[in-house]
């Protein structure tokens, strides 16, 4: 069977892509993950607001940058580089020593000077930029209607400004109109889109009256919200969609692809179950295939999708056909 996929211009060997998480700071789990057959990484993410509150706390510190100002610009522009040399060591060694597509991760919440680590990111040898943009709930109360949209493509610009590999952006659910904040993220140019970043679940520790995460893994069933928006934005947008949260088998790879993704993203059945479970999710893929006489992915990619009468279903509410079976 052949596997191999495009993802934001990028040849894939499989649709399987790990997703921004511990499991990819480190050479070792990228190198074992090239071994039992991943199709690419995505490496954890570079947090913009951690890098800027650390040197912040620095600057602070120091009573002599009131003083001498370009003293704390030429301290700011050290400390960005030795912040994110780590980072690039990363991306460096995951290069050398895997054949794998390494798509490094920044998280971020502005369009601000943060951009020029995409540059030192592509130097380091990045085949594509991952920006994960979710750090902004839109019930925030100041920021006004559509403000993340416009938040969104102000960042997509402004680092298409600084490099020359593809970029995805990975957000949230939380939208009035996802068709509409797809086509804005796509016009302002970026080459795919993630679907979804996955918020902490909060709880309420009801002894010690803390609100904890009380769900850090994803389960199952929470693949249901990312293949509805799959399919449904398969069919408005041309840039690539790589699907996330909830992929736990082959079958969620299957579904994924069926409804249009270019790629699916996995990271808690890797948790539970080590990167030793890449092959048998590879080696189920196959059988299905085979089982289905499809002899590569493009076969069936976006075959739900692409049937009106089908993929209608995504949009439909459900529950009115059902009552009137009851009825």
């Amino acid at each position: 069977m052949d596997l191999s996929t495009k993802y934001m211009g990028l040849n894939l060997r499989n649709p399987l892509v790990i997703s921004a998480s511990p499991l990819t700071d480190n050479i070792e789990n990228i190198r074992k993950a090239d071994e039992y057959g991943i199709g690419a990484v995505v490496l954890k993410s570079l947090f913009e607001e951690q890098i800027r509150e650390e040197l912040d706390t620095k600057l602070n510190r120091e009573d002599m940058f009131f003083w001498y100002p370009e003293a704390a610009e030429h301290i700011r522009k050290i400390s960005d580089k030795e912040s994110i040399r780590p980072y690039l060591n990363l991306v460096q060694a995951a290069k050398k020593e895997t054949s794998l597509p390494v798509i490094a991760s920044i998280n971020c919440y502005s369009a601000g000077g943060w951009t020029s680590f995409a540059q030192k990111i592509r130097e380091a040898g990045a085949d594509a930029l991952e920006l994960n943009i979710a750090t902004h709930l839109p019930g925030e109360e100041d920021m006004y209607d559509c403000g993340l949209e416009e938040n969104i493509t102000d960042i997509v610009k402004k680092v298409k400004e600084e490099v020359e590999i593809p970029i995805a952006i990975k957000i949230g659910p939380c939208f009035c109109n996802l068709i509409r904040t797809g086509k804005k993220i796509e016009a302002a140019g970026a080459d795919a889109l993630v679907l979804f970043n996955r918020f902490y679940q909060p709880d309420i520790d009801i002894d010690t009256f803390e609100v904890i995460s009380d769900q850090n893994m994803s389960a199952p069933e929470e693949m249901a919200q990312s293949l509805r928006w799959v399919g449904i934005l398969s069919r408005h947008v041309s840039m690539d969609l790589a699907a996330s949260t909830g992929i736990h088998s082959y079958q969620g790879v299957v579904k994924q692809l069926l409804a249009g993704a270019a790629v699916t993203q996995i990271c808690t059945t890797l948790y539970k179950r080590g990167l030793q479970y890449i092959p048998w999710m590879l080696e189920d893929l196959e059988s299905w295939m085979k089982d289905k006489g499809f002899a590569a992915i493009d076969e069936f990619r976006g075959r739900i999708s692409d049937d009106r009468l089908k993929s209608v279903k995504f949009e439909q509410i459900q529950f009115i056909e059902k009552n009137l079976h009851v009825h």
